[in-house]
């Protein structure tokens, strides 16, 4: 994997007690990209007014696309997606805190403030990445900051795919995620170091039961999963996050899309509901889009939150077809 940036500059202070290790992540994360036939580039950019470092990885060639991902995970989510799509150059982007990119300081943090951030960071990576504007693909928390990022820069935003339920007021949080807004169980989360009994768990809980049945995700995918939560500091800060945002009876009104944030979208956009996804039901999805100007509604049959999860080729080829359905005269 090559950088265009020392590997010292991705380095922050451990905010757990037990250290992350970079170059064992590094090595997990690589051999991922490399089992889906890529070796991606390594981006940082810097949004000083939030003391913010924030890592993307890009790969390919053609309509660059913004992919942003939800939690507790980073960037490496979407590589078997990535790997199925031909003519798109690629941006992974690692949210802050997730992944090798800096954490957010959430003294203070405020719904607005966080969009503000939100804001800043996306926009320097987009500005970074492309002289005019990028399609941005989004999924569950990653999907609440694409939504933030098009209402409020519309000229930095082309299109808007959101995979899987997004981060929108009327979102459900499953029981597990309720239980992970009580401080102890948020803590013991963050120390915990995920195995494969817990990825099995966890898909299920997310509507994946056929992933696990059918062992769709390789070795090198688990092996991914397993040095995210065991050498990095993404299951800690999004525990954080999550305290913040909710509270066992599900998201804070205010931390997640309004129906006024979506009807201020300028961009097409397209919606894919999981039929499983516990997050929202396709119906609720529907209802969400319907607050969108320009807005197309695809279910996925046996699909769950992460629907390229289960079905990455057939996802590409939606986006494909949508993207250039928008692009034709």
């Amino acid at each position: 994997m090559s950088t265009d940036r020392s590997r010292a500059a991705g380095k922050v202070h451990a905010t757990d007690a037990r250290e992350r290790d970079e170059e064992r992540y590094r090595a997990a994360e690589r051999a991922m990209w490399n089992h889906h036939g890529m070796e991606p580039t390594e981006r940082w950019v810097e949004a000083d007014a939030h003391r913010l470092r924030v890592r993307a990885l890009e790969h390919g060639g053609g309509r660059p696309v913004l992919f942003v991902h939800g939690t507790p995970t980073a960037g490496g989510v979407f590589v078997p997606l990535v790997g199925q799509l031909s003519g798109v150059r690629a941006i992974v982007v690692d949210r802050p805190g997730c992944g090798l990119s800096a954490p957010l300081d959430f003294a203070g943090m405020t719904p607005e403030r966080m969009r503000d951030v939100v804001e800043s960071w996306m926009s320097l990576l987009i500005q970074a990445v492309s002289p005019g504007p990028v399609d941005v693909v989004g999924s569950s928390a990653g999907g609440l900051a694409a939504l933030v990022l098009a209402a409020r820069r519309p000229d930095l935003v082309r299109t808007l795919a959101l995979l899987g339920a997004p981060a929108v007021d009327g979102m459900r949080l499953p029981p597990s995620m309720c239980i992970a807004t009580f401080p102890p169980v948020a803590r013991a989360v963050a120390r915990h170091q995920v195995n494969e009994r817990d990825l099995r768990r966890s898909f299920r809980s997310m509507g994946h039961g056929d992933l696990v049945r059918n062992g769709a995700l390789s070795k090198a995918d688990l092996e991914w999963r397993y040095a995210l939560s065991r050498d990095t500091q993404t299951y800690a800060h999004e525990m954080t996050m999550l305290r913040l945002a909710a509270t066992w009876r599900g998201p804070r009104p205010q931390w997640v899309a309004s129906p006024e944030e979506i009807e201020s979208l300028a961009a097409p956009s397209l919606w894919v509901a999981g039929e499983n996804d516990p997050f929202a039901t396709p119906e609720r999805v529907r209802s969400w889009a319907r607050h969108a100007r320009d807005a197309t509604v695809r279910v996925m049959t046996g699909s769950g939150h992460q629907p390229w999860l289960d079905h990455p080729a057939e996802i590409a080829r939606l986006l494909e077809m949508w993207w250039s359905s928008l692009d034709a005269p």
